[in-house]
């Protein structure tokens, strides 16, 4: 995958004209023809409502997109993990140079290896826009049957599972996490009807960024254990 060239950011910023959903199959454009570039929370929340399981945007702090010219496939927002989360990463000396994968959402009919390129696109911005981020982590969730795939179609560091097994189920039903969206707190779940739950760890991946040889010495300094990929009824460790 080539490069996100300058003439491919300023594209981006052209208002979406199109909905991804008027788009028929006959007509999607390749993917090597798609560009990534910025989105809005906006954007992100949309997505996450039609196509992630949440159906919820969390705190999306930093936040990319799949474009071909002005019709968006996918969206990809990144936030900060708990100090501890990222303490095990390289370690306590160096807990703030890790970032969280919080929200991958994909048009149902987006072309295939879209969550790739978008994936590998804004791992590249990352490590442009902010050189001090290090490393990411990402989760799969065992209990919805999810086992990662994409992450290692690009190569993430398999690292057994982890991540917080708590979550709440709104009063649509809908999945929310632990960190409760927006100002949205425990107290204020509880009078909207949400509900605590305990579930399984997820299978957790990192993506180290930087050259090959920045990636190398960084794995000299990770604290995680790395395991072979898991198949889809491998969920303990």
């Amino acid at each position: 995958m080539g490069a996100t060239t300058r003439r491919d950011v300023v594209s981006v910023f052209t208002p979406s004209l199109f909905d991804v959903e008027d788009v028929s199959v006959d007509q999607m454009p390749p993917v090597r023809e798609m560009t990534v570039g910025p989105v809005s929370f906006r954007d992100v929340q949309e997505f996450a409502a039609r196509y992630h399981y949440t159906h919820a945007a969390r705190n999306a702090l930093w936040r990319w997109g799949l474009w071909h010219g002005a019709v968006l496939y996918g969206v990809v927002a990144y936030n900060l993990p708990t100090r501890s989360v990222c303490e095990s990463v390289f370690g306590p000396d160096h807990w703030a140079h890790v970032w969280h994968m919080t929200r991958l959402a994909m048009a149902e009919h987006a072309p295939h290896n879209s969550e790739s390129r978008l994936i590998a696109g804004s791992l590249r911005e990352i490590k442009r826009l902010h050189p001090g981020t290090w490393a990411v982590l990402s989760y799969a969730d065992i209990e919805l049957g999810h086992t990662g795939f994409v992450y290692q179609a690009t190569n993430a560091i398999y690292t057994g599972t982890g991540g917080d097994p708590i979550f709440h189920l709104d009063q649509d039903g809908n999945r929310r996490g632990t960190y409760l969206s927006g100002n949205v707190g425990v107290k204020r779940a509880a009078a909207l009807g949400w509900t605590r739950h305990v579930g399984q760890a997820k299978h957790r991946y990192l993506y180290l960024l930087g050259s090959k040889t920045q990636r190398k010495n960084l794995r000299r300094l990770l604290r995680l254990n790395e395991h072979p990929y898991p198949k889809p009824d491998d969920v303990e460790w």
